[in-house]
């Protein structure tokens, strides 16, 4: 679903200069103070242990082995960095929603022992800085010795998309990869931050390649070989980076707000092409101006003076406790990956301090995202238990039971308190948004919760197409089927990825399958009702008038729709069914000493049958499910708390 851009959000707030085209040069060390360094290291004492100090910054968590005086220079850093933001696009939310936690670390064998990954393939670069998104923490790891202008240009890169992608669901990938490209290479000073600097390998990459046909960047999305092939993307970055820095910094662009332009024509009309020709004129003489640009030796770039007033030696520092660094070591690996050293660091938390709230977290995340949801739930429950649990911990709780399955009325009510009390710590968290309208959306009575829910996670992360698709499904569930179908549609056309594609691809064959079952319940009322008045006519009192069959029974003259999806079968013993006639909920099936649950959007639309389907007596009413064997024939449901929605309830 294209979000509808903040126009005064592109009204760029910036200063401009020239830079000459020479870069300035890291210094090497002489081999004689090579020389004398290897004598004194020689000769020293075994290393210390290292001290870890954290700093805590109005935005930013840094956590280091550099001293603390460097780790309040990296919060200051990471404080300018997002103000440029700020100064430049003044509507803009800068709130993730979730922490940034930093590892400042000394050098490389530190940031080797957070990154095994990229020394144990021989060859393979070794960065200089990473950044980890995840659902609860983004993680950024760091060296502070290394030189250069902007050593940090890929940590500042993906911090910029995490900002716009929590502004904007559908930016144009060349408009999105250009953006984070020209924030990402920026030089921080003291009170001023300059941007779009013209890398040397940008520069370079532009002048010794043949450009992307202006109207093929405009089309390239997620799956385009210019985006994707290796031998393509530098091109495809740097040109993107180029159109930006000339939109962004040209005096004649600029005066004639040709971004601002262009995004009121794209927005009117949803095709790139057409909007780049209503505001560039025509393409090819585009193509030529943004030739010579690049060509320049005298390239712009911006300078905003950041208005960041707090003092870093006023931010808030303490030694770092054993206990926490290994839950924050844990918890670092478990984002990146590494599950065997997520596994070590967290036992070590827990020996360290059996009581910490966030050892118990970081265990349980760690199992949590392998799915073992049966190992991950006791722990992260007890992590919300402790003292000092955070919004992600009492999240987890919650959601481990969601995606573990429901057994009770009790645990309902727990998971609803965990993600109420997630929210409660931390209003901007869209997952715990999402997964109470989930909840909220079984429920008889939840659809105004679930709809509030669901609009309010959507709303938090609109770069996030799986709440949209969430909240979709809300609509559905409270009977508002014009409104799924019109949100359904957006979502079709917002997206790019294949599971995007396949989940909205999904959604919009649920809400058809939804509308084919609501006509075949109403067929089913007027076929009852008729059968209910012929039977009264047919009788000689009132009172011997053959009742009715119940609303979930089947009728043979009522074809089911044609369903593509894979249907299947499971039996088993009925151990509890919720009997709402107009809204959704729940069956639980104990098969084979296990339970499994599913669910139904509305239990007149549930085909039920008595023994074989062409001998099929009066089906049970709802009330006499429990305890009765059964066939469900269901459809699986992908990434749901339940283990799919069913269509036939067959009892034998």
């Amino acid at each position: 679903m294209r979000a509808e851009p903040r126009l005064t959000d592109w009204e760029f707030q910036v200063n401009s200069r020239f830079v000459g085209d020479k870069f300035r040069s890291s210094r090497h060390a002489t081999a004689l103070c090579v020389f004398l360094c290897a004598l004194f290291l020689a000769s020293a004492p075994s290393k210390a242990k290292d001290s870890w100090v954290e700093v805590r910054s109005p935005h930013f968590t840094v956590i280091s082995n550099a001293g603390e005086k460097e780790a309040r220079r990296t919060a200051d850093q990471f404080e300018q960095f997002r103000e440029v933001f700020h100064a430049s696009f003044p509507a803009l939310r800068l709130d993730l929603g979730r922490p940034l936690i930093i590892f400042a670390v000394k050098n490389e064998d530190s940031l080797k022992a957070l990154l095994p990954a990229y020394w144990e393939v021989k060859g393979h670069a070794h960065p200089s800085g990473i950044y980890a998104s995840g659902e609860e923490r983004d993680f950024v790891a760091l060296r502070t010795n290394i030189e250069g202008d902007n050593p940090y240009e890929v940590v500042y890169h993906e911090y910029s998309h995490a900002i716009l992608n929590l502004n904007f669901r559908e930016l144009p990938v060349w408009l999105g990869e250009g953006l984070a490209e020209y924030f990402g290479n920026s030089r921080i000073r003291d009170n001023e931050v300059n941007i779009g600097i013209p890398s040397r390998h940008l520069v370079e990459t532009l002048q010794q390649s043949r450009l992307i046909p202006i109207d093929e960047l405009l089309r390239a999305d997620p799956n385009s070989p210019h985006y994707n092939e290796q031998n393509r993307v530098s091109v495809f970055y740097a040109e993107s980076w180029a159109i930006v820095h000339y939109l962004l910094l040209d005096p004649k662009a600029r005066e004639q707000q040709l971004l601002i332009n262009f995004l009121k024509a794209w927005e009117a009309s949803g095709d790139q092409v057409k909007a780049a020709q209503e505001t560039f004129g025509d393409l090819k003489k585009f193509s030529q101006t943004m030739e010579g640009y690049v060509r320049n030796p005298n390239l712009m770039m911006g300078m905003v003076k950041t208005s960041v007033h707090s003092d870093p030696s006023s931010f808030a520092g303490r030694e770092m406790p054993p206990a926490e660094l290994s839950a924050y070591r844990a918890l670092f690996y478990v984002h990146t990956r590494r599950p065997a050293e997520a596994t070590s660091a967290a036992k070590e938390a827990m020996s360290q301090d059996p009581q910490l709230s966030l050892a118990y977290e970081a265990q349980g995340l760690n199992a949590y995202t392998q799915e073992q949801y049966d190992t991950a739930c006791p722990v992260l429950s007890r992590s919300a238990e402790l003292n000092g649990a955070d919004f992600s911990a009492y999240y987890f709780a919650g959601a481990c039971k969601l995606r573990r399955g429901i057994t009770s009325e009790e645990e309902n009510q727990q998971v609803i308190a965990n993600l109420e009390k997630a929210v409660a710590l931390n209003s901007l968290f869209a997952p715990a948004y999402a997964n109470l309208a989930t909840v909220y959306s079984l429920q008889p009575d939840g659809a105004d919760n679930a709809l509030r829910l669901g609009r309010k996670a959507a709303e938090l992360d609109p770069g996030n197409l799986e709440y949209a698709i969430i909240f979709a499904d809300v609509l559905l569930n409270a009977g508002k089927v014009a409104d799924a179908k019109v949100l359904a549609g957006r979502i079709q056309q917002a997206a790019w990825t294949a599971k995007d594609k396949a989940s909205a691809a999904q959604l919009l064959h649920t809400i058809a399958d939804y509308e084919d079952r609501r006509q075949q319940a109403v067929q089913r009322a007027l076929l009852l009702e008729a059968q209910q008045a012929k039977a009264a006519e047919n009788s000689s009192t009132p009172s011997t008038a053959t009742a009715a069959p119940p609303v979930d029974a089947p009728s043979k003259a009522v074809t089911p729709p044609k369903d593509k999806r894979q249907m299947f079968m499971v039996e088993g013993t009925i151990a509890d069914a919720e009997c709402h006639l107009t809204s959704t909920g729940r069956i639980t099936l104990t098969v084979d000493h296990s339970t499994m649950r599913f669910v139904y959007s509305n239990l007149a639309r549930v085909e039920v049958v008595e023994g074989l389907k062409e001998d099929s007596g009066l089906a049970p009413a709802c009330a006499n499910w429990r305890g009765r064997r059964a066939r469900l024939f269901f459809y699986q449901t992908k990434d749901k708390p339940y283990a799919g929605e069913v269509k036939t309830v067959q009892f034998f």
